[in-house]
């Protein structure tokens, strides 16, 4: 186990809120399909409820908390937030610096960021547009994500281990965004992410709490 990733991921997923609790304590997951997993993660303390007695596992989970849960799973730590090369973030949001971390390693999708442009500017490449960090996230925008993440991972002998994806069966999965689609088949074919009961994918639906939990763990258990 790569105990710096697990290490971060607490850290890091703890920004799903401040409050600390054991799974035990959590009134609203009985019976909830993410259940054992939330309780996994609760117990090594990866996670926390939005109280001491509640996880709200059908709350909405927003961009800059899934990138910020993502980059720490894999262990990629937070750099300094640079003025005017950060997109639409200010210094007074929190998750300056997990969004300045990602924008230098390439890890997020530039169809994530509204009126994308970029430029060299004394050799380096500075990002302009809007990432909207507390838009709530969409599953398929989770997806392509979480592979770009777990594809960032991997050194030169475990990229051999990502498999080359399937074509998606979902009943909806004509209203996967085109450029998102390559990104969900990876993360699907790699047990990433799954679909739902109904053998459909909900692309444009916004990801929850417990759904962010169920791809952490998944990611974790990949990259551990």
């Amino acid at each position: 186990m790569n105990i710096k990733k697990v290490v971060a991921a607490a850290l890091i997923l703890s920004s799903m809120t401040a409050v600390s609790a054991s799974a035990a304590e959590f009134n609203d997951i009985k019976g909830h399909w993410a259940e054992d997993v939330i309780n996994e993660l609760a117990n090594k303390d990866i996670i926390h409820g939005v109280s001491d007695t509640e996880f709200n596992p059908d709350g909405t989970v927003t961009r800059a908390e899934f990138l910020k849960m993502a980059l720490g799973t894999v262990g990629i730590a937070d750099v300094p937030y640079r003025s005017g090369e950060c997109l639409d973030v200010t210094a007074s949001d929190w998750y300056g610096g997990c969004v300045q971390s990602a924008l230098d390693k390439g890890l997020i999708p530039e169809n994530m960021i509204g009126n994308y442009a970029a430029k060299i500017t004394d050799g380096k490449a500075i990002y302009s547009g809007f990432f909207d960090g507390d838009k709530p996230i969409k599953r398929e925008e989770m997806a392509y994500m979480v592979y770009m993440l777990y594809q960032y991972s991997c050194d030169e002998e475990e990229s051999y281990n990502i498999l080359t994806p399937i074509d998606l069966q979902f009943d909806d999965v004509s209203q996967i965004s085109q450029w998102a689609l390559d990104g969900v088949r990876y993360a699907y074919t790699n047990g990433l992410i799954s679909g739902m009961d109904d053998d459909t994918f909900r692309p444009q639906q916004t990801a929850t709490r417990a759904q962010a939990a169920s791809i952490i763990s998944r990611l974790l258990d990949k990259t551990e």
